[in-house]
């Protein structure tokens, strides 16, 4: 059994909320008030030490929350140690009486079970509004909402996050001198002036919509008779994916986004279209009946985390001549007021030629990205488009702009980009990181950041929509590779669309990073 240095049991420290607030209950009993801290705690430094002691001076008995692994939202290879691991260290300090991991995004359920008398912050979370996350706010309304005061202990300010890039690398050491590169040239205040104008967009999405299923599975084995591998199903979970996706992204990063896309009327009221409205995004769509709504189930080994097969109910046919005509006239009506659109085409039958047509008429930035997948084998192609000022691609959507496997991309990307007349085209490389390619015939390259892939799906669409957002308010390339690698190493670390980015979550991630 882990003891502190008072004798009283680690684990005994460590509880959860519920829990906790019949163990408080009766120290309120006693006449004791509580102190209640709440941060990551990702590396105990002298900073924390004397924190938590002066917060345990004000009170009686000091709770610490600790927010869990899957909402640590510090950037790639954050946090350095896992929940248990923090919380374990913080319960071994004589300061601190109880522990708990949070299981929520913020401290504010946790400070409802609580109910401290006291909420302590370090100094360096005095001025409200420069939290982007509007969460200290919100914090001290709900303690002061129970007669309890908010805090702030003045005492010497060190960064976890600063300590962990310099003597605790997540990244490779190619990786570490290009951020190095990125801090000198920019300031987090002139990151965050650029997503300030990219926040000021009106934008259009246009697309398929498709819904990602997720279901858990255990093989079973070969089937008795004949050579067939059987899968047991478990449970299920979707998450709005295609274009719903990118309009997710780009309405968290707070610009007024539109969609314009194809579903069947009978999912009009899905719970997945009702979360992207809950967001403000103004949904557009035509009534693709009798196609279905695209669906894609991927079976997942519930052990492993592994993809063992991919299920697609779809139909990649042309659209009813109306429907196609209904798709031109919405994207005609909604992009005359927009600043920019976004086209990510995923090859399923919603975006024809006319359609096409319509789209680069239009005298507006026009960002685009052609997905080659299972479901259009190959026959999607940004080729298709007479123009585009910003584009997107993978290595292998590259080559087959020029139908070869092995190429060198620099002999024929800044000849696509004539030919469309791109300001820019970014080609990303999975784990080699990426290339924007730019007019004026340079080349960024941006080094992978992700220290770990759970899942690539969706990872393309969040770096197409910071990157295109960031080209159209001229942010320098760097500064694009930059975001858009820190934005595709945040999405390959859950499953597929679980998560829509927003501006806290990437400002958290610059800060974090650029520390």
């Amino acid at each position: 059994m882990k003891h502190s240095e008072t004798g009283r049991s680690v684990d005994v420290k460590m509880t959860s909320a519920d829990l906790l607030a019949e163990r408080l209950d009766v120290a309120r009993a006693e006449g004791l008030q509580i102190a209640m801290c709440h941060g990551v705690f990702d590396l105990l430094h002298p900073g924390h030490l004397r924190h938590l002691a002066r917060a345990k001076d004000l009170a009686g008995v000091l709770v610490v929350s600790i927010t869990a692994d899957r909402f640590v939202n510090k950037g790639p290879g954050r946090p350095a140690f896992t929940e248990t691991l923090r919380a374990e260290a913080l319960a071994s300090l004589e300061s601190v009486d109880f522990v708990i991991i949070t299981l929520d995004a913020t401290a504010l359920p946790a400070i409802s079970a609580i109910k401290p008398n006291f909420y302590v912050k370090g100094g360096d979370y005095v001025d409200e509004d420069t939290d982007v996350t509007g969460n200290i706010r919100r914090e001290r309304e709900l303690v002061e909402s129970f007669g309890g005061e908010l805090v702030h202990t003045d005492e010497i300010v060190f960064s976890s996050s600063e300590l962990i890039n310099r003597y605790l690398p997540q990244h490779s050491d190619a990786a570490s001198e290009w951020i190095a590169r990125i801090r000198e040239e920019f300031s987090i205040e002139e990151v965050q002036t650029w997503l300030d104008r990219v926040a000021a967009l009106r934008v259009v999405v246009v697309g398929e919509t498709i819904i990602d299923v997720y279901t858990q599975c255990e093989a079973l084995g070969k089937a008795s008779k004949d050579p067939v591998l059987c899968f047991s199903r478990g449970p299920s979970v979707s998450h709005a994916g295609g274009i719903l996706a990118v309009a997710g992204h780009s309405a968290g990063l707070g610009a007024t986004t539109t969609v314009i896309t194809g579903i069947n009327q009978r999912n009009q009221e899905d719970p997945e279209l009702g979360l992207l409205r809950e967001r403000g995004v103004d949904l557009r769509s035509v009534d693709i009946n009798p196609r279905p709504t695209i669906r894609k189930e991927r079976l997942i080994d519930k052990r492993t985390g592994a993809r063992v097969l991919e299920i697609y109910d779809m139909d990649d046919s042309p659209l009813p001549p109306k429907a196609e005509q209904d798709f031109i006239q919405a994207i005609r009506d909604k992009a005359i007021d927009a600043d920019v659109v976004i086209v990510a085409d995923y090859g399923h039958g919603l975006i024809s030629d006319a359609s096409i047509q319509a789209l680069t008429d239009l005298p507006l930035f026009l960002a685009v990205n052609t997905q080659v997948n299972a479901g259009n084998r190959g026959f999607n192609s940004v080729s298709r488009y007479p123009r585009a000022d910003f584009v997107t691609l993978n290595g292998l959507e590259a080559g087959l702009e020029v139908r070869r496997r092995h190429v060198d991309l620099g002999t024929f990307i800044p000849a696509l980009q004539v030919r469309l007349g791109a300001a820019g085209i970014l080609v990303t490389l999975g784990g080699a990181g990426l290339d924007l390619y730019s007019q004026d015939g340079s080349i960024n390259h941006a080094p992978a950041l992700a220290p770990f892939v759970t899942d690539r799906v969706g990872a393309g669409d969040a770096v197409l929509t910071i990157t295109a957002l960031l080209s159209a308010v001229g942010a320098p390339p760097v500064l694009i590779g930059f975001l858009g690698n820190l934005v595709g190493a945040w999405a390959v670390s859950f499953l597929g669309n679980e998560q829509s980015l927003d501006r806290a979550t990437l400002s958290k991630a610059i800060l974090s990073t650029l520390k």
